[in-house]
């Protein structure tokens, strides 16, 4: 595994992909891709990756209460965090669709195309737990090895992004995708 001999910044941008995604299909959606899937589809349930070239870590608040006593004002620690924002990656799609597919099928499991209802071919047992997953982003150096890792808990997706064709650049195929999660975990890691 090769490793940083030079003083140089561990997260150089060498390349336009930084960021790997990780995340084990949720339950619900196991069973509609093996309903909804070709001969060629190539996704494992156990290990859904793909490379994001953007994303934006979210700030973590934990607010102060203002206690005001004899004419000033004290701060102390709330002890709380707020709700955590909603997070957008950015990913170039696959040349089958296959990672745009399974994300498309997550929200249509939320709310049908067809029928307008949450669950309408009745996948799911367990109302949150079966279509909710923790996703795992990885940053990762010049020389692939990842170096830190944010775990985000109970996520599930709300928005994926539009996909612009355009004949005239020799660029892939982008989109983004919006997940809400629960809780942000945040780690540091060894070679």
């Amino acid at each position: 595994m090769p490793t940083n001999v030079n003083k140089q910044s561990l997260l150089n941008k060498g390349r336009v992909d930084k960021f790997i995604m990780v995340f084990q299909l949720p339950p619900a959606l196991r069973k509609v891709q093996k309903r909804d899937t070709r001969t060629s589809f190539n996704v494992s349930e156990d290990s859904f990756q793909f490379s994001i070239y953007g994303t934006v870590v979210p700030e973590l608040v934990v607010p102060a209460m203002r206690i005001p006593y004899a004419g000033n004002t004290l701060y102390q620690s709330s002890h709380a965090r707020d709700a955590y924002p909603p997070v957008t990656i950015n990913f170039t799609v696959d040349n089958e669709f296959n990672n745009y597919w399974v994300i498309y099928k997550w929200l249509d499991l939320m709310h049908d195309d067809k029928t307008g209802l949450y669950d309408a071919d009745n996948l799911v047992s367990d109302e949150y737990s079966n279509y909710q997953t923790d996703m795992t982003i990885y940053g990762v150096d010049e020389y692939e090895n990842k170096r830190i890792q944010f775990t985000y808990t109970k996520a599930f997706p709300t928005i994926l992004g539009n996909i612009e064709y355009s004949y005239r650049e020799a660029a892939e195929i982008n989109t983004s995708m919006t997940f809400v999660y629960s809780q942000l975990h945040t780690k540091l890691l060894n070679l």
